[in-house]
């Protein structure tokens, strides 16, 4: 996409959005609604918007929620689908940018590495990388709203695997790695390839790149909880929404789905968590019925030791993993992976996958502050791990600062969609009562209380490593709102958010 004309105004704006992701782009979509005499920019350091779904370009990639809820509210997916490959989701963002108008606030190849509050000023000051750091700029705005997201993209699985030995003799030999968010992959066709991992990427690649090479062998540390979901509504699901198509409106329809699909998956997700053995079952049902007699031997790979829903559950699209099981296009092993060799990958159990191709679809990292920015108040470096959590939006003693986590269990974009909205309202409130800044304060009492994990019953090694020891990353949490993140209830989270905004906690000057 070409650089945007339109300038970093010189004078000071009133927000600055960073990212021009699915977040973002929601996040300017409500501020010129709904605060429409605030002047903003979005600042994104990739040449183009899209964020995951511009930088990841692995055959396969696709959502692993359904759209009606990982699409926008104010713009709802195209009718009677529930999952879109990458780049149908890329288009369906640009659609949402050019419509509204939202691409002419975007201002490309500039990445923020660092920002300042100055209490005196009642400013942030933000340093930006320009052109991939051939000059920088700083840009000045009383509010800012990060919308960089969880993880930590470009350093996904080269950490990971840069703690195995024998990488240096696989390479020499013509052994290729390559990385999901640098795919770059050429001709595979008389290649063995070995995909590490088994979340979101390795389930959605593995049936793509299946087909592109001559043999496949996923290698996993644990098997992941797999649900199939079709692409498109099923017949059974068509006859029941168009009625209401033709009766009340498109619109109207999408409403409906929308709040349908909440309900189900917060469903799903509660009877996993309070009945677990019957979800278990449930799973493995399902699994058996797409897999036919293929069950028996596959079983030991798709059955975790954890309960289900205490890691993410990942969306097989119209069974298309389970079925290149079942046809042999891949096979799966489950065992940790010890080593590289010469001629592939040795594991714990001493056994040698001979492969020309390692693919990394694991090694997830959290980010250590929102984009892995160096963030200060006052001159005093912000650590996430030293602060609590404001309604999950904001940071206690962080000033006219919001960041953007999504929900774990339901489509991502719902929460970000709750918190702009409450943006928008602290926003207006803040102007209505002739404030400039607005930030969280622990009362007396509170200073002391203690402290809860961000969030809890949520077991993956990645998130545990961010949540525990010295190392923790991510901001704790209080025992009682406002001190708290529904991260994984929708409803209670939409309460939250929508609180009065003089609750003795939140200060205003």
């Amino acid at each position: 996409m070409a650089e945007n004309p339109y300038p970093i105004p010189s004078k000071r704006l009133d927000v600055v959005i960073i990212g021009a992701g699915l977040s973002g782009l929601g996040a300017a979509y409500r501020l010129q609604t709904e605060c429409p005499d605030h002047s903003y920019a979005i600042l994104e350091g990739r040449a183009s918007l899209g964020g995951t779904w511009d930088q990841f370009k692995y055959p396969g990639i696709r959502s692993d929620s359904p759209m009606i809820c990982f699409g926008f509210g104010f713009k709802p997916y195209k009718p009677y689908t529930h999952l879109a490959e990458g780049r149908e989701i890329l288009e369906y963002m640009r659609q949402v940018a050019e419509e509204n108008r939202l691409d002419r606030r975007i201002l490309y190849h500039r990445k923020v590495t660092s920002m300042s509050w100055d209490s005196t000023a009642r400013v942030w000051a933000l340093d930006v990388d320009v052109e991939n750091g051939a000059r920088r700029e700083r840009v000045k705005a009383s509010f800012v709203i990060a919308c960089t997201g969880y993880y930590e993209y470009e350093r996904a699985g080269v950490e990971e695997l840069a703690r195995f030995p024998g990488r240096e003799d696989f390479e020499a030999a013509g052994g290729r790695i390559l990385h999901p968010q640098f795919w770059q992959a050429g001709d595979l066709r008389d290649k063995t390839v070995v995909v590490v991992g088994s979340g979101a990427t390795a389930i959605s690649i593995v049936p793509s790149l299946a087909k592109q090479c001559r043999k496949l062998v996923m290698v996993q540390r644990s098997p992941t909880y797999i649900w199939c979901w079709p692409r498109s509504f099923s017949l059974a699901l068509t006859l029941l929404f168009a009625p209401l198509h033709l009766l009340l409106g498109l619109a109207a329809m999408q409403a409906i789905h929308r709040h349908s699909e909440i309900w189900f998956e917060i469903f799903l997700h509660t009877l996993c968590l309070k009945l677990p053995r019957m979800a278990r079952a449930i799973f493995a049902l399902a699994q058996w019925a797409h897999l036919g007699s293929s069950f028996a031997a596959l079983r030991p790979h798709l059955t975790p030791k954890y309960d289900p829903w205490t890691q993410r559950v990942c969306l097989d699209a119209d069974g298309d993993f389970l079925a290149t099981l079942r046809t042999g296009g891949a096979s799966i092993v489950t065992c940790a992976l010890e080593r590289f060799t010469a001629r592939g990958v040795q594991l714990a159990d001493g056994s040698e996958i001979e492969c020309d191709v390692v693919v990394t679809a694991t090694g997830l990292k959290l980010v250590q502050s929102p984009g892995n920015i160096e963030i200060s108040v006052d001159g005093t470096p912000m650590k996430l791990r030293e602060h609590v959590t404001y309604r999950g939006a904001m940071l206690n003693d962080v000033p006219n600062l919001v960041h953007t986590p999504g929900y774990l269990n339901i489509g991502w974009t719902l929460r970000p969609e709750l918190m702009y909205k409450g943006t928008c309202r602290l926003l207006n409130h803040m102007g209505a009562k002739g404030a400039t800044v607005a930030v969280p304060r622990l009362r007396p009492e509170e200073v002391s209380a203690p402290r809860r994990r961000l969030v809890e019953g949520f077991t993956p090694t990645y998130f545990l490593r961010a949540l525990d020891g010295f190392a923790r990353q991510l901001p704790s949490r209080s025992a009682a709102d406002p001190w708290q993140i529904h991260i994984q209830d929708h409803f209670k989270d939409k309460v939250q958010l929508a609180a009065p905004l003089d609750d003795g906690v939140l200060h205003y000057h």
